[in-house]
């Protein structure tokens, strides 16, 4: 007797686990939620909020039975982390090379001071140079700007000294 009620047994939970592998198989697809998902899922991709869309794809993925249709998520969820990705180092790249170009004008500002004949390069005359070279660092990214605050101040306290040293001397 003991035999037969664990193989009836064995016989339940074999049929449970059938059950439940069908269930899992086929998905228990509700229509509506799915579209809700895949809707909601692109509507995050559109306000580039990839961490959402990659929730909302998760609730697809458990909701919808097409497998399609949830990997060409997976592929536009990845593209637009692709073209974000390559949009914020442009953007840098581009925010590095007009610090470069605004690092040279100003170097281009002091060395057109170092130009002028000694006589000239006077304290009074100093300070229209370092007027146009601390504009340099004016619309940059803080540590962009920061580095070209510290070379003007640096090569304004420079030229100051040697200014003072020639008017004593004079």
């Amino acid at each position: 007797m003991a035999t037969i009620n664990v193989l009836t047994s064995y016989g339940v939970l074999r049929g449970a686990a059938v059950a439940l592998t069908l269930v899992l198989a086929t998905g228990c697809v509700d229509k509506e939620k799915c579209e809700q998902a895949v809707s909601v899922t692109r509507d995050a991709l559109t306000k580039e909020q990839t961490d959402l869309a990659r929730q909302w794809r998760e609730r697809a993925w458990k909701i919808c039975d097409d497998t399609a249709g949830v990997q060409a998520l997976d592929k536009e969820i990845v593209d637009k982390e692709t073209e974000i990705r390559k949009r914020v180092e442009d953007a840098a790249k581009a925010a590095g090379l007009a610090a470069q170009q605004r690092m040279n004008t100003a170097t281009a500002v002091w060395k057109g001071f170092d130009a002028l004949g000694e006589k000239d390069r006077t304290i009074e005359r100093l300070e229209p140079y370092r007027e146009k070279a601390s504009r340099m660092s004016t619309g940059l990214a803080p540590e962009y700007a920061q580095q070209i605050d510290v070379y003007n101040a640096s090569e304004y306290a420079k030229r100051k000294a040697l200014a003072a040293a020639a008017a004593k001397k004079n």
